[in-house]
């Protein structure tokens, strides 16, 4: 049987609300441990051409593009006594966390094998990937139905999203003494192995205290419609479109700041360990994280995220005000508020959506699956704008090998990636919100009417 945590009972235990963020750490140390290290590992370490590395990348992008939304449907229309989402997670945390340590060992006969092999487990990382992050992401706008259960978990969300990801920057440090070394392989396969751990360990809390499936849907899979009639409703939701359109524009951003930040601190701010600003801005995120809630509570979602972009592309204007690494460290402060914004607004959102499909699509049932599959593409998406960005910018630019052909560019190249690029992606993303149709008013109404759904679920279950 499905979970239940009391008849009628919507809000959650703080313990339930922190044991359930931590599998938002393995979330992120599961990728970004890779996508931080893989391409230093195959091109330097292994010595793999970068011809066979990009193939392999093409390929896995296609794979992800047809596997992200799939899983979401399927997981929508999962029929088990466990629920809908809970029997996935369980089938792919032992999967997911050995498959972060096939990626760092390669067999190294000649290039086309470790191309063979990079691509065969890039395809089957993803999939396993896909199907504990869709799940595990989609549990959550089920699970914390009210706007204080949702306020309070987005704040263990944003912090367990930063440790997740300081982790993958950090823990390499431990392991690895020569990033670009052959002889270094071992002390990357050690930190693949730490971070497996603490991935399945992280899983394990959110599983055992802080998974649960409401008993009120648990006849919506029944309901569920097929893979066609999903992709239809969902793509005809304006709402959810913009909102796609709104997440894009904020995954560029996300994207290209990590790529390019630690060069412009090297060549800019001439910082002697450029990578430390990007922790110092995680933090602040993490930190300023409360801010935002109590704005989102006064004002809703999609008033406070207009602030929050519009507080973040000013905060990076500002940051061309720095000069040196002090002045580096300040500003990066008041960038990292914007980023605790978005970072915090962008899932409260997607919930609003998911709940007005509910109620407003005329099949009543819930379709978290769907909607974290489709919005999962554009994040993909996102990542081969910056590379095609980067690519024009940088060969412009003559960009070599971790340096400048003409490094006097390095003052106009520099900012303009990683300042101009970014607030003008902002600048659309405010205009996108402007026209988002889910208002407030709207959120109140949904709720009154999903609660008067949801008595009614209750009443058949």
């Amino acid at each position: 049987m499905t979970e239940e945590i009391g008849k009628g009972d919507k809000e959650t235990k703080f313990s339930t609300r922190v044991a359930y963020a931590h599998g938002t750490l393995a979330d992120n140390l599961a990728v970004q441990n890779f996508l931080f290290l893989g391409f230093t590992f195959y091109y330097t370490v292994i010595g793999l051409h970068i011809v066979y590395y990009a193939a392999a990348f093409i390929i896995y992008s296609i794979w992800d593009a047809i596997d992200d939304p799939l899983i979401g449907v399927l997981s929508d229309r999962t029929q088990t006594k466990w629920g809908r989402r809970k029997p996935w997670i369980y089938l792919s945390m032992i999967p997911l966390s050995l498959l972060m340590i096939f990626l760092w060992v390669p067999p190294t006969i000649n290039d086309l094998t470790v191309f063979l092999y990079l691509t065969i487990i890039l395809i089957i990382f993803d999939l396993v990937f896909t199907t504990y992050t869709v799940n595990f992401n989609a549990l959550w706008p089920e699970m914390f139905l009210t706007v204080k259960d949702r306020s309070s978990l987005g704040i263990w969300r944003n912090i367990f999203t930063v440790l997740g990801v300081g982790l993958a920057f950090l823990l390499p440090e431990f392991f690895i003494e020569d990033f670009t070394s052959p002889a270094s392989a071992p002390g990357y396969l050690t930190n693949g192995i730490v971070a497996a751990i603490i991935v399945i360990v992280t899983i394990a809390i959110m599983l055992l205290f802080g998974c649960f499936e409401r008993k009120e849907f648990s006849k919506d899979a029944e309901n569920a419609p097929s893979w066609k009639e999903s992709y239809k409703i969902t793509f005809k939701n304006k709402a959810f479109i913009i909102y796609c359109l709104i997440a894009l524009a904020i995954f560029i951003v996300y994207g290209i700041l990590p790529t390019v930040m630690p060069l412009y601190a090297e060549f800019i701010l001439s910082m002697g360990d450029p990578g430390l600003i990007l922790f110092v801005a995680l933090i602040v995120s993490a930190v300023s994280t409360p801010i935002w809630m109590k704005l989102r509570n006064k004002l809703g979602v999609r008033k406070s995220y207009m602030i929050s972009v519009l507080f973040w592309a000013g905060s990076l204007l500002l940051f061309l005000l720095a000069r040196d690494e002090i002045t580096g460290y300040l500003f990066i402060i008041v960038v990292g508020i914007g980023l605790g914004g978005s970072l915090y607004l962008y899932d409260q959102g997607i919930a609003e959506i998911i709940d007005d499909d509910e109620v407003r699509s005329g099949i009543s049932v819930r379709r978290e699956g769907a909607y974290y599959g489709v919005v999962a593409l554009f994040n993909r998406l996102s990542g081969a704008i910056n590379l095609i960005v980067l690519a024009l910018v940088f060969a412009g630019a003559g960009w070599g090998a971790y340096e400048l052909a003409d490094p006097s560019k390095a003052p106009i190249i520099l900012p303009a990636v990683t300042i101009y690029w970014p607030v003008f992606i902002l600048v659309i993303a405010l205009v996108l919100l402007y026209f988002y149709p889910i208002d407030q008013e709207r959120v109140e109404e949904n709720e009154q009417l999903r609660d008067k759904l949801h008595d009614e679920k209750r009443s058949r279950s």
